[in-house]
């Protein structure tokens, strides 16, 4: 079940946390907004030095690849130093270190060391979660994913500054006054979040009693699960339902390197203009996750995942047969997708939870988190050329992905009606 915090219950969310949770909230603003500003314009900024569509594929693909390693050894290393010193020393590494490198960036092997630097976030990605949620009660833990997950919808908002500024120092010098912005926001928010930030009671511990063979038996266990999975196909389904949506999501989505330039390239928008389609689209997704989550709730999961899923199909329809130039019907597009995908992102990580339980469940999801990450980088070795030859591809690929998600996701609804009949 996913819970989502209303408008109206934001200041008392806020008001209920506690210690590292509360100042990992208050201190996000500081990377959601200079992330949602540089992140936009980063496939234009590339092209413009020079990069090509193989070679951002290529892009994509060492990302990825190095995610999978980082991802592997995240648990590893956030136990032998400690929640806090990893979060410390891995966020500045994969942010500010990584924005200072794409700054200084002017050809393609500048930009893959950028990419390898910002992938050590997977490491991150699990000491933080554990700073979050490690001294909190569920309730808590609730209230600040959800806050969280506002704060970095709401900086989408603001990417129009970022056309504003590209409008009048262009792409390549725009971009490097965001990404210089973003390196001092967010070391402003690490800074100072470390200085607030204590132990978790559990990293403590594990730091007390921390022996040489910690995690030996990781990788054993995982291996071990690939035999039962065969055995449990509504729980396989699932696994590939959400590996296969997260592997699309950096590919047919605005989080994509292809975004920006699809826009400008193939349908002709003005580069400063398209800013005014990511604050759009910021937008509906926010209103879709403060006010439509609450109300989708009552329904069927899976019927509502269906829903989003068709909306994204359609709006990439359009987006493949849209006139170019046509600003307004672009933004009608964008609109529709953005109500899809705001439908299915707060849900994407339920599907996977509700179908897993037990001690399965940790080894399932290291699984998970691998294989997207390899499929990630697969597709974004594939998508480079699939733009070069007819950028066209890259959308009906997606759509090639969405309906087997839906398959998927029907499979999932037919073996639990099956299995549990008494349940709706």
């Amino acid at each position: 079940m996913v819970n989502t915090a209303k408008p109206a219950h934001i200041i008392d969310s806020i008001k209920s946390l506690k210690g590292n949770t509360r100042i990992s909230v208050l201190v996000e603003p500081l990377w959601g907004i200079p992330f949602s500003l540089y992140s936009f314009y980063l496939g234009l900024y590339m092209k413009g030095q020079g990069i090509t569509s193989e070679q951002m594929g290529f892009l994509i693909s060492i990302g990825f690849i190095a995610s999978v390693i980082f991802a592997m050894l995240g648990g590893v290393i956030t136990d032998a130093l400690g929640r806090k010193r990893t979060t410390l020393i891995f966020d500045f590494l994969s942010w500010p270190l990584a924005l200072l490198i794409y700054f200084f960036s002017g050809n393609f092997l500048m930009f893959a060391l950028a990419q390898v630097v910002n992938s050590l976030g997977r490491i991150v990605a699990v000491s933080w979660n554990l700073m979050v949620v490690e001294d909190a009660d569920p309730e808590q833990q609730v209230a600040a994913y959800n806050l969280i997950n506002a704060i970095n919808l709401s900086a989408g908002i603001l990417t129009p500054l970022a056309g504003i500024i590209v409008k009048h120092y262009g792409i390549i010098g725009g971009e490097k006054i965001i990404l210089v912005f973003g390196v001092i926001s967010m070391s402003a928010m690490i800074l100072v979040r470390n200085y607030f930030y204590r132990e978790t009671q559990v990293g403590q511990q594990i730091l007390d009693e921390r022996k040489a063979q910690t995690k030996t038996g990781t990788l054993k266990v995982d291996l071990s699960l690939f035999k039962s999975l065969a055995d449990k196909p509504t729980t396989l389904m699932a696994l590939f339902f959400s590996i296969l949506f997260n592997a699309y999501i950096p590919i047919g989505t605005f989080y994509s390197l292809y975004y920006a330039p699809f826009l400008t390239e193939i349908l002709k928008l003005d580069k400063a203009a398209i800013a005014i389609l990511g604050g759009i689209n910021a937008g509906v997704v926010l209103a879709v996750f403060l006010l439509l989550i609450p109300l989708l709730n009552r329904f069927n999961r899976a019927c509502v995942l269906v829903a989003g899923i068709i909306l994204q199909i359609s709006a990439l329809l359009m987006f493949i047969t849209i006139p170019p130039g046509n600003f307004f019907t672009t933004a009608v597009a964008v609109i529709i997708f953005a109500l899809g995908f705001g439908m299915v992102k707060p849900f994407i990580d339920s599907i996977l939870a509700n179908a897993t339980a037990g001690k399965e469940r940790a080894g399932i999801y290291a699984i998970h988190n691998t294989l997207v990450s390899f499929c990630s980088a697969g597709l974004g070795l594939v998508s480079g050329y699939l733009y070069a030859l007819k950028p066209l591809w890259i959308y009906l690929i997606s759509i090639v992905f969405l309906l087997i998600c839906i398959g998927l996701l029907l499979g999932v609804e037919i073996h639990r009606k099956e299995n549990h009949p008494s349940q709706t």
